[in-house]
């Protein structure tokens, strides 16, 4: 599990660890998090510190992995992108977030799923957004790149479907109640020069449900997505957005 220390990914390893499956966990600083979840839960966890752009960080959860037996399931998350407009961003910007949010989590994946394979069996998971189905102002690379993954996870479910029943899927949080939602709506309060609360309100309007999701709620269904219960949604997108996107 990477990016798995904070948020969403916190909370759908905790779900995972309660389910009782042995986790390594990676993230830039995992400890804390191994640590909490090994006490709580009372599973083996294995910590591997790294970001998920390094290039040597798909080996080391290889390894990891091996040792445990084998990954039968995979979540790939990573920390967001700046909050900038298309029109601000570098080619600087646009090769660094595509190296974490894109060539990273694929290297991940495919030094991960051989393990899947020689089992028969195996899940994969990207923490995603809703942005993918429906661009936001403001957040250009976080839209254009999630997209580019989720579509490249689409075609990994094609092709390793019939490889031996490997499922492929992204679950795209709406505005789920975490410290990265906190640091958008302080960033367009900063754009736009108004107060926190009303982008707050502004945004919880737009949401049929009128409250952001929780990281619990979300993990609940990542866990899901993940075990061997789900044994035939492959190749999806889903949305935990409380009705925010609507799609034909």
């Amino acid at each position: 599990m990477t990016g798995a220390s904070s948020g969403m990914g916190l909370a759908t390893a905790r779900e995972m660890a309660r389910r009782g499956y042995d986790l390594v966990l990676s993230s830039r600083r995992p400890e804390v998090a191994a640590d909490e979840i090994r006490s709580a839960f009372g599973v083996r966890v294995e910590a591997v510190a790294g970001g998920i752009a390094e290039a040597d960080l798909a080996a080391r959860l290889a390894a990891a992995s091996q040792e445990m037996g084998g990954a039968r399931a995979l979540l790939l998350n990573h920390g967001g992108p700046p909050v900038k407009p298309v029109m601000a961003l570098t080619d600087e910007d646009w090769s660094r977030a595509f190296e974490t949010m894109v060539v990273g989590p694929l290297r991940v994946m495919r030094t991960l799923v051989p393990q899947m394979q020689a089992a028969a069996a195996g899940r994969v998971l990207a923490i995603s957004s809703f942005t993918v189905k429906a661009p936001w102002a403001g957040i250009g690379l976080s839209n254009a790149l999630r997209a580019a993954l989720v579509n490249a996870l689409k075609t990994a479910a094609l092709e390793l479907g019939p490889e031996g029943g490997i499922l492929v899927n992204a679950l795209a949080p709406g505005y789920v109640e975490t410290d990265r939602i906190r640091d958008w709506n302080d960033s367009y309060a900063g754009q736009e020069n108004v107060r926190v609360e009303e982008i707050r309100a502004r945004t919880l309007a737009t949401i049929p449900l009128r409250r952001y999701g929780t990281p619990e709620g979300y993990a609940r269904l990542a866990a899901f997505l993940l075990s061997e219960e789900n044994d035939y949604v492959s190749g999806q997108q889903i949305l935990y957005d409380g009705g925010l996107v609507v799609a034909n």
